[in-house]
């Protein structure tokens, strides 16, 4: 038996990737960190995942709850059941130190599928015309995602230029997000001629079974939020298939026709595997780390795109009643892409997100003493939040280096600056603003929250694919110069980041390489 092609992390490059190499019939072992649930939080989330919503007391779930103190700025930290285990750094994993920046990486099983939005949108064309490769690439493996990731979708405006590839069921709209896109469906002409198109977000959910509980945020009792530990649990039963949990990787090298893959286990004992191609999908810092350390490359200025993020509050004109009874879901309700070139050449993505209870704290916090007297129904029932990305063309980059310590070595991170991000920040305020005849939401402006580089985890293109690498890019299957059998196939590797959902294109991507370099 011939040695196995291994990948390396169980996020969501990792999990395309893998599934496309058992299409091709090579045999693949996942190595992986591995940090899960702590047992007695996961023995708790049984119990309560085996009895509907109605009959919960109130402590019932107050320990998912926890740690998710969120304040004026946002959500210092999202948590997976109130546990950080997806942030958790084991033995021997890459330090990453940072300077006016924002980010991490994840070491957990299922990577930041653990914690994320499950909002998903393809890259439209116009936002990556600068990579060796284009959207219709792309489109036949955002096709095999979809075939393993559960998604609420359907067909809307947003078709014309974020195709859907598979329509399923849609997840129901709150009572603010209904009359939104009321508004918004009556003066569509309008909003279209401004360049504006909107639609029903598209959610990485297996919608059907959705009691409307309104936990999303702290994680789904019921297992409905998409994680790829769904699809590694699934894949087990594939004998072609195995996972090794505990391993944090070191280097890897290329001797003859293998790679070697040199790892430290739980124990603080090296252990080396051997493979015929290795798929680095740590996640972009994990990633860059690992690779600039088998490459040599001390420090060796690094670039990573990122694109921006920012938190918009914004107050609709009139309340909507009963804003904030149950059967609600409290992921991204609607998506609304700015396309108008006065802004940026690039799209806008905006994700409207209403009602949860996360919202409270941050408003008491505001009001202190006058909180007792601010009418706080009134206006929460008037309140949407609108979280929105930039293209990375037109972000605050990051940039690193690898830089050798007395105990090892270190990733440095600093921010860059990019003049016309603020400016470009302020042109889309004051476009919400005038729009409000139509949308009928009055944007907060002094609570506008720009993020520091990387704190939307929209990060990548440290190793960007290029059809003729020099420096630190990669081929289109994503190898590093003098790389014949390490595929790095995560967002290190792409060359910008779209304002739209970088998850999605960071998986179709992967399963891309994963496909090709398995044939």
């Amino acid at each position: 038996m011939g040695l196995p092609h291994i990948v390396i992390g169980s996020g969501p490059a990792g999990i395309s990737c893998a599934v496309a190499l058992l299409a091709q019939g090579r045999t693949v072992l996942m190595i992986d960190g591995g940090a899960s649930l702590e047992p007695e939080r996961a023995k708790k989330l049984a119990a309560l995942s085996a009895t509907p919503p109605e009959t919960w007391s109130g402590p019932a779930t107050t320990w998912m709850r926890e740690g998710m103190q969120p304040t004026a700025e946002g959500i210092p930290l999202k948590l997976s059941f109130g546990s950080d285990y997806p942030f958790r750094i084991l033995p021997g994993a890459p330090v990453v130190e940072g300077s006016g920046v924002n980010t991490k990486f994840s070491m957990g099983k299922g990577g930041f599928s653990a914690v994320w939005g499950t909002s998903i949108m393809p890259y439209r064309q116009h936002d990556i015309e600068r990579w060796p490769i284009t959207a219709a690439d792309l489109a036949p493996h955002y096709r095999a995602v979809l075939d393993f990731m559960p998604v609420a979708q359907g067909q809307d405006a947003l078709e014309e230029f974020f195709p859907t590839f598979k329509t399923t069921e849609l997840m129901p709209l709150s009572p603010q997000a209904s009359a939104l896109l009321h508004n918004l469906q009556f003066h569509e002409p309008q909003l279209r001629s401004q360049g504006v198109t909107f639609g029903r977000s598209r959610l990485a959910i297996n919608a059907g079974p959705c009691v409307r509980c309104g936990l999303c945020m702290y994680g789904c009792p019921y297992g409905l939020l998409y994680s790829t530990t769904q699809t590694v649990d699934a894949l087990l039963a594939n004998s072609n298939f195995s996972y090794a949990p505990g391993f944090v990787v070191q280097r890897l090298e290329e001797v003859g026709n293998e790679v070697h893959i040199h790892t430290f286990n739980t124990q603080g004992a090296p252990e080396i595997f051997s493979a015929e191609r290795a798929f680095m999908a740590a996640g972009v810092l994990a990633s860059t780390a690992i690779m600039l350390r088998s490459l040599g490359l001390y420090d060796q200025p690094v670039t990573f795109a990122d694109s921006q993020y920012f938190l918009l509050p914004m107050l609709r004109l009139r309340g909507v009643p009963g804003f904030e009874r149950g059967n609600l879901h409290t992921l991204a309700q609607l998506f609304i892409e700015l396309m108008d070139d006065t802004l940026t050449p690039n799209t806008v993505h905006l994700q409207t997100y209403t009602y949860n209870d996360l919202f409270e704290a941050p408003i008491a916090q505001k009001l202190g003493v006058l909180h007792g007297i601010f009418p706080s129904k009134a206006f929460l029932s008037r309140l949407f939040l609108f979280q929105g990305y930039l293209h990375s063309d037109d972000s605050r980059p990051m940039q690193g280096h690898l830089e050798r310590t007395s105990t090892g070595d270190s990733l440095r991170l600093t921010s860059a600056t990019r003049p016309h991000t603020e400016a470009i920040l302020k042109k889309v305020v004051r476009k919400l603003s005038r729009l409000r005849s139509f949308t009928g939401l009055i944007p907060l402006t002094p609570l506008l929250q720009p993020g520091d580089p990387g704190r939307g985890f929209h990060t990548g293109g440290s190793f960007p694919m290029s059809a003729n690498p020099s420096g630190l890019e990669t081929d289109l299957l994503g190898r590093p110069q003098g790389s014949e059998r390490i595929h790095i196939v995560d967002s290190s590797v792409l060359p910008s980041i779209a304002a739209t959902t970088i998850t999605f294109t960071a998986m179709a991507n992967a399963h891309r390489i994963g496909t090709l370099a398995g044939q």
